[in-house]
């Protein structure tokens, strides 16, 4: 995988740190690993609230971004849970707008903010 993750407990939440560039050759291959990665870590500690810190870097193109979304329900992502995405790149700001977008008509409880605070807020509401 050409990402980096970091997990951390937090209390009610599991915060995932993911670093890298998009720049590859299967940008959808590497966010579908992701969720597999955090699926797996959240049914081993029992947590159904993700907050995942995007410092991922270049171009998320909208083909990627619709497999990446599409493989939550192919992983067993159960609906219920909460995802919180921050994004601190800006310029794939809109294209992860559209992942929230896409979730959302899937049924998931999904959310993107552009901070911490505002993300830790919405999975503690």
């Amino acid at each position: 995988m050409t990402y980096k993750l970091t997990f951390y407990e937090e209390e009610g939440y599991l915060k995932v740190t993911v670093e890298g560039s998009r720049s590859h050759t299967d940008p959808a291959k590497s966010g579908q690993m992701v969720v597999d990665q955090i699926t797996k870590k959240c049914r081993e500690i029992g947590s159904s609230r993700v907050m995942l810190i995007s410092l991922l870097t270049g171009r998320y193109p909208p083909f990627a971004n619709y497999q990446v979304v599409s493989s939550l329900e192919q992983k067993g992502v159960p609906k219920e849970w909460r995802l919180a995405y921050v994004n601190l790149d800006a310029e794939s700001y809109k294209a992860v707008m559209f992942s929230e977008t896409l979730a959302i008509k899937k049924g998931f409880q999904a959310k993107v903010f552009d901070n911490e605070r505002d993300a830790h807020d919405w999975l503690n509401s």
